[in-house]
């Protein structure tokens, strides 16, 4: 009964938000309709009153009424000051006070919304959505995330929302200053989806809050049933803590799957970037997938695009760069570089790794 009650104000306090952000812009446009019938009714009142020119009217009408007051021009009538006194002294000059005051309030008010979470980003389009944050060290995490986003050419000018409970006070200034954006919310339950355009998203990254409990998997399987349908093509990523849960994730949605490696989160990015390098670089941490392996063979001035021509061909594996030797480790070298190596770097499955000795014949007939 306590949860439900709880519930309910939440829902009713982030109703009224919204109901304070309407009633603040209509009082703004209110204020603001009224001062321009204001304005226009003194113009033309001027233009009657005092016989002059309507270009004459708006100059004297608005130079009264924002208190510039050049003097070059005043009503001489008494008609024409009456209705001065009454439209713009007693009207005017309060409305543009009132409308001022109001927009201040309005954006200080926004502002402060913004920094906190509190705002509506539903006109969003064509951005990342990061739902979750770590539990511990979400700060350092984060950084290093949104860092590898920013050096993603893909990546480098996408918007960025996170979607948290944990910082009430608004967001560090190491993750503001890189363009994210936050909307604080319970993300146990998809009601936030709408106040973050999760449906004009052009990526969605679920993040497990707690890299150690399976409950973190419930909770993105219930976030994944809920996602609406997108508008446009977009790229979602989930981290599952459970293996048994990937299928899952992958029926509801998920393009890429991968655990949470909290001292890699480029395991991530590449994941955005380049769905599918993720499972490649998650298979080098595990048994019986693929791994990289060194063999001591001294190779000397052959070009390096028939090095991997003649491993891959004989099936022993994918050469991946070569020890030089200064012992420096030259990863990914170009076709027709000439290769003066004290060792080769070569990626096998873990159930089919070459034997030196056949490396060594292959090496030597090239």
């Amino acid at each position: 009964m306590l949860y439900f009650f709880q519930r309910r104000n939440k829902q009713s306090l982030h109703k009224l938000s919204r109901l304070s952000q309407r009633s603040a812009r209509r009082k703004i446009a209110v204020l603001l309709l009224q001062l321009t019938g204001v304005l226009c009714l003194h113009t033309a009142m001027i233009c009657w009153l005092e016989g002059i020119s309507l270009k004459d009217s708006i100059w004297l009408t608005l130079t009264t009424v924002t208190t510039v007051g050049y003097g070059d021009m005043s009503a001489e009538t008494d008609e024409g000051r009456i209705a001065t006194v009454i439209l713009i002294y007693l009207l005017g000059i309060w409305m543009l006070a009132q409308l001022a005051s109001e927009y201040i309030d309005y954006r200080s008010d926004r502002k402060d919304r913004i920094i906190k979470g509190q705002w509506n980003w539903s006109y969003m389009e064509n951005h990342i959505v990061i739902i979750n944050a770590p539990v511990r060290n979400s700060q350092i995490y984060l950084e290093r995330l949104i860092s590898q986003f920013r050096d993603t050419p893909a990546l480098t000018d996408k918007p960025i929302l996170l979607v948290t409970a944990q910082y009430k006070d608004g967001l560090p200034r190491t993750l503001s200053d890189q363009g994210v954006v936050l909307k604080s919310a319970d993300t146990t339950r998809g009601e936030f989806f709408d106040d973050v355009a999760a449906a004009k998203a052009s990526h969605i990254v679920f993040i497990a809050r707690d890299e150690s409990e399976s409950s973190s998997d419930s909770v993105t399987l219930d976030l994944l049933d809920q996602l609406p349908a997108a508008e446009q093509q977009r790229l979602i990523v989930a981290e599952a803590v459970l293996d048994t849960n990937v299928s899952r994730f992958q029926r509801l949605g998920a393009n890429a799957v991968l655990r949470p490696v909290r001292a890699y989160p480029e395991l991530l990015a590449r994941a955005l970037a380049a769905p599918g390098t993720e499972q490649v670089l998650q298979d080098l941490f595990g048994y019986f997938g693929s791994s990289i392996h060194r063999y001591d063979a001294a190779v000397q001035t052959s070009e390096w695009s028939n090095i991997v021509c003649s491993l891959a061909s004989n099936g022993l594996g994918i050469a991946m760069g070569y020890i030089d030797q200064a012992g420096e480790v030259i990863n990914c070298p170009k076709q027709n570089e000439k290769v003066d190596a004290q060792a080769i770097l070569i990626m096998a499955r873990d159930n089919d790794i070459p034997c030196p000795d056949a490396l060594k014949t292959c090496l030597n007939s090239i």
